[in-house]
C-alpha cells in the first residue's frame, strides 16, 4: 500500500492538541501517577484508528503502550522528553488522526530477513504543552499481518506562535527522523510534501 495525504492540501490548516493537566513528575508518586494514567487512557483508546488526511488506519494495541511507557531497556525515567512523551501520549489516539505523512522507512538490514516486516510510517502533528508548541513524530510499524500504532516521540520545535491551528506546510518543514541504517537523521522540508497528483500516482509533492 503506498500512503500519500490525499485528503489534504499543503496549505490547510490543523488544529493544535492541548495538553491539559500536564503531570512535571519530580517523584516517584508522580511518575507512577502519570505512567498510569497515560495507561489507563490507551487502552481505553485501544483498537482501530483512521488518520484523515491519508486513509490510512492503524491500531493501538498492548504493544503501542508497552513500548510507550518502556521506550526503552535503558531509559531514563525522569528525562524531561521522556516525561514529555508521556503527556502527550495521552492524547495519540487524537494525534494521530490529524497527523500527516512525512515518509516510510525501511526495516534496519540486520530485520530485512524477517518476511513478515513491512517497514516503518512516520506521521507529524502539532501539540501545546506548557505554553510551547511541539512536533509529536508517530511512527506506524506495519507487517503484512498487522499496522501497529507503537510509539510517539516529542520534539521541539522554537517559534513564536499564538494561533490555534497551524498550517500544514510550517508543520512538516524541517522535521529530523532517526535512519538506524545510515546512522544519522534524515531532513525532511515542506518541499518534501508526500501527496497524490491528477492520476492518483504516488509523488513528492514540491510546493
Amino acid at each position: 500500500m503506498k500512503i500519500r495525504n490525499k485528503n489534504i492540501n499543503i496549505n490547510d490548516k490543523i488544529p493544535f492538541i492541548y495538553v491539559e493537566n500536564y503531570i512535571n513528575a519530580r517523584t516517584y508518586g508522580d511518575m507512577n501517577l502519570l505512567k498510569e494514567k497515560v495507561k489507563n487512557k490507551l487502552y481505553n483508546c485501544k483498537g482501530v484508528i483512521i488518520n484523515y488526511p491519508t486513509g490510512f488506519s492503524a491500531k493501538i494495541t498492548n504493544i503501542t503502550i508497552n513500548k510507550i511507557i518502556y521506550p526503552t531497556s535503558h531509559f531514563k525515567a525522569f528525562n524531561t522528553k521522556y516525561i514529555d512523551n508521556l503527556n502527550a501520549s495521552y492524547y495519540l489516539k487524537y494525534l494521530f488522526k490529524n497527523a500527516i505523512y512525512i515518509d516510510t522507512l525501511k526495516p534496519m538490514k540486520q530485520k530485512t530477513n524477517n518476511q513478515n516486516e513491512i517497514g516503518y510510517h512516520h506521521f507529524v502533528a502539532p501539540i501545546k504543552m506548557n505554553g510551547k508548541c511541539y512536533k509529536a513524530l508517530i511512527t506506524v510499524k506495519e507487517r503484512i499481518n498487522s499496522k501497529i500504532l507503537y510509539v510517539v516521540s516529542v520534539n521541539l520545535f522554537k517559534f513564536n506562535y499564538k494561533k490555534n491551528d497551524i498550517s500544514v506546510k510550517t508543520l512538516i518543514n524541517n522535521i529530523d527522523i532517526w535512519n538506524y541504517d545510515l546512522k544519522n537523521y534524515n531532513h525532511y522540508t515542506y518541499n518534501d510534501f508526500v501527496a497524490e497528483n491528477i492520476d492518483g500516482d504516488y509523488i513528492w509533492l514540491i510546493a
